[in-house]
């Protein structure tokens, strides 16, 4: 039985290889709320452990935007590291691609704005998140996409004693870290970039049966994505090339910021014709809560 001082644990709903997710009541306000608690088995582990607590430290300096699931509390219950996180109820973005396939062109304008308006957030705040993939954008019930999982997030601004390691997923991987490792507002764009084509295709840009075959999609700078509206007509060219702006494998040719995303996306017709930033509108949620 986990025991978190202060809260009552409800349940497990999640467990990834490094931590396992409960959601539970702080005692203290009776306000629903999610814990992110490292793993019995990294008990040992003085990487993991540092790298839960640094989460935690990124996201208490970030604060409050409507587009990031919100670090409320870092906190040891005497033996492990763990995270209070702001309740959300509602879906990953992975499991509504599961179900839906594809994402009609205005739903993929709207990830787009959410997941640039949350970026421009963190970048402002010199963090870049390095890990922007379906599995971490949570879509409330009321259609708020929201980033979370900062456990590979890093200060893009801070000097480096020593050199980094390879760190994130390689399907969303910009090209220029598989040699520099570093992350910077630009490999979040082509992540974000890999994000949005997922979302309007139905698969990864640069997908592949294994690691290798993957990193050498992604580092080769002559390999363009398969044609986006092959895969889904009701695209427009407008998102398109929106999508493959962002996915540029030279970094010098794609959105250098969030900003230009935000600009890009306002300037499309589809979305004028459905202002509003509200995911799948006229849809009901599933009632799954997570982090």
């Amino acid at each position: 039985m986990v025991d978190i001082p202060g809260y009552t644990i409800n349940t497990k709903i999640a467990e990834g290889a490094c931590a396992e997710i409960y959601v539970g009541v702080d005692r203290s306000t009776g306000a629903m709320v999610c814990i992110k608690r490292l793993h019995q088995r990294h008990i040992a582990n003085g990487k993991e452990y540092r790298r839960l607590r640094r989460e935690g430290k990124l996201g208490l300096r970030l604060g409050q935007h409507e587009n990031i699931v919100q670090v409320l509390k870092i906190g040891n219950d005497g033996t492990l590291p763990y995270l209070v996180l702001e309740y959300v109820k509602g879906r990953s973005l992975r499991e509504i691609l599961v179900e839906k396939k594809q994402f009609a062109d205005v739903d993929v304008l709207r990830v787009g704005m959410a997941l640039a308006q949350g970026l421009r957030f963190l970048h402002k705040y010199g963090v870049c998140h390095k890990d922007v993939k379906p599995d971490n954008i949570m879509v409330t019930e009321g259609g708020v996409a929201k980033l979370l999982d900062f456990g590979f997030a890093e200060d893009f601004r801070a000097f480096r004693l020593f050199r980094p390691s390879l760190e994130g997923s390689l399907p969303y991987m910009a090209p220029e870290m598989f040699v520099s490792k570093r992350g910077t507002p630009k490999t979040d764009m082509y992540a974000l970039g890999c994000t949005l084509y997922e979302c309007a295709a139905g698969f990864q840009p640069f997908g592949g049966m294994s690691d290798a075959e993957i990193a050498a999609k992604q580092t080769n700078p002559r390999l363009a994505p398969p044609p986006l509206r092959q895969a889904n007509r009701a695209i427009s060219v407008f998102t398109e090339n929106t999508i493959l702006t962002a996915l540029q494998k030279d970094p010098a040719k794609r959105f250098q910021s969030a900003d230009e995303v935000l600009l890009d996306v306002a300037r499309n017709p589809i979305l004028r014709a459905a202002p509003g930033m509200r995911l799948f509108r006229n849809e009901p949620s599933a009632e799954k809560p997570r982090p």
